[in-house]
């Protein structure tokens, strides 16, 4: 009798973990690529000169750009919201006659952005969402003369806002790539490499 007790108990710890390992894996399948306390760094490029409107006569006008967010809310409708801070830096310049003009800009802008939660395996890697961002643009612009002698140089500064669609696709759990269409202040389009923590 004492021998079916342990084999009983024995295959009924047995049963618990599986079920237990099960319930795990379920679990882990079924979060979410970004939700509450996720953390998402964005690093790339942006291409097209939005905020200067000039054409670099080299190509079209690069920026560089990091962003990061954190999931800051339990699941709220489909999805989740994150806040963040944005920052890029973009340079253009324009040789007219003997002169080259460079436009400059610093942007420092606080993001928020909505990330739609989706079903299944897919949601595991793609993370679609949309957002905001308002901040400060520091701006310079100056010319120089053929011999590369400074003929003029001016700073300014103002605050600016911008708006954005973009997704996430991850190759594996904690890093994949990332691009965002829209007006992004210094940029129409960034896209690059995206790390999740």
């Amino acid at each position: 009798m004492k021998s079916i007790k342990r084999k009983l108990l024995a295959n009924l710890l047995i049963l618990l973990a599986v079920s237990n390992s099960f319930a795990q894996k379920n679990s882990e399948a079924n979060s979410p690529v970004f939700g509450y306390e996720s953390n998402v760094i964005n690093a790339g490029i942006g291409l097209g000169d939005v905020y200067f409107a000039s054409v670099s006569n080299s190509g079209i006008p690069v920026s560089f750009h990091v962003s990061y967010e954190r999931g800051v809310t339990q699941k709220l409708g489909i999805g989740f919201i994150g806040l963040g801070g944005d920052f890029s830096f973009a340079s253009a310049k324009e040789v007219i006659g003997n002169t080259t003009y460079t436009n400059s800009g610093l942007l420092f802008a606080a993001r928020a952005s909505y990330h739609f939660s989706l079903n299944g395996e897919i949601g595991q890697k793609f993370d679609p969402y949309a957002g905001i961002l308002a901040g400060f643009v520091i701006a310079s612009h100056s010319s120089r003369g053929p011999g590369g002698d400074l003929n003029e140089y001016e700073h300014s500064g103002g605050p600016a806002a911008g708006a954005f669609v973009g997704a996430h696709y991850y190759f594996v759990p904690n890093f994949g790539v990332f691009a965002e269409l829209g007006y992004n202040i210094t940029s129409v389009f960034n896209t690059g490499l995206t790390f999740k923590f």
